[in-house]
């Protein structure tokens, strides 16, 4: 079983280091590596912004499992992101973290729709967005790559595009 909070400046190192994990970094639209200095002051921004969430993810022995970030876009439109611990992948654990910080985000949210965009070679992470309830629309060109395009929504909300 997974509990999740909202993440504090005390998880900048832990954040960071998942962040730069060679295979984190292959399936990131920026496959650059992240210089310490810039990670700081954009988790930093990002803790004061109340546009986005950053929630952490433990597992029942209290071991960090994973993130999931959900940035507002505009008025009802979110990103999601998430990484999971290297040792941590290959559980299940995605699905549940994503259904977790999908359905608390939405229920704080209920006019938004949150985007997903997996790159399309990305199969394990695709799975678990289907397994998370997210609803494929699309393959598209996104960031330059093709992707899988999904959404969430509350169920019977009003879509606005």
């Amino acid at each position: 079983m997974l509990t999740f909070r909202k993440a504090t400046i005390a998880d900048t190192k832990l954040y960071f280091d998942w962040a730069n994990d060679p295979s984190v970094r292959e399936q990131s639209y920026n496959s650059n590596t992240i210089d310490f200095e810039n990670h700081k002051k954009w988790f930093e921004a990002k803790l004061e912004d109340d546009s986005c969430m950053m929630l952490l993810f433990q597992n029942g022995e209290k071991r960090n499992v994973g993130q999931i970030r959900i940035q507002k876009e505009n008025e009802n439109q979110a990103l999601i992101g998430i990484s999971i611990a290297v040792e941590f992948r290959g559980k299940g654990y995605a699905k549940e973290m994503l259904l977790l910080a999908s359905d608390y985000f939405l229920e704080n949210n209920m006019d938004y729709f949150i985007n997903a965009y997996i790159k399309e070679k990305n199969i394990s992470s695709k799975q678990a967005f289907e397994k998370a309830g997210f609803e494929f629309e699309n393959i598209i060109n996104y960031e330059n790559c093709s992707s899988f395009y999904f959404i969430k929504k509350v169920k019977n909300a009003n879509r606005y595009f």
